[in-house]
């Protein structure tokens, strides 16, 4: 499915390669904006909310995720930066980041979008 067609995401973060390094860099945008345009605060990314994410390559939705974890959407994706190696990550964690890993250096673009869960 392509990224064109949700229309209640919003980018929160691009991925780079980091030269010399497994780790990957989420560069988490300073201007952050939801779906419909309305500037957001950077305590958005930290909020105990629950959450969807999304993991988009050139244009396509790779994984679609949730959690409920302290620390809000930044928390949520730390264990894809290096897939945990200090740890002991799940083999879906790992297999998130080694996919991230591989995807980047064939010069992919890779994005990170949010679905903040609303009350109905």
């Amino acid at each position: 499915m392509k990224i064109s067609e949700v229309k209640t995401a919003f980018k929160v973060a691009d991925v780079e390669f980091v030269a010399g390094s497994t780790k990957l860099n989420f560069n988490y945008l300073k201007d952050l904006r939801d779906e419909n345009g309305k500037s957001l605060p950077q305590s958005i990314l930290t909020q105990n909310v629950a959450r969807v994410y999304l993991i988009v390559v050139d244009g396509v939705i790779k994984k679609i995720g949730g959690s409920q974890a302290v620390g809000g959407i930044k928390n949520t994706l730390e264990i894809y930066k290096d897939g945990g190696v200090k740890g002991r990550p799940s083999i879906r964690s790992f297999g998130v980041w080694y996919f991230l890993y591989h995807t980047i250096l064939s010069g992919a673009k890779i994005e990170f979008l949010y679905d903040l869960s609303r009350e109905f």
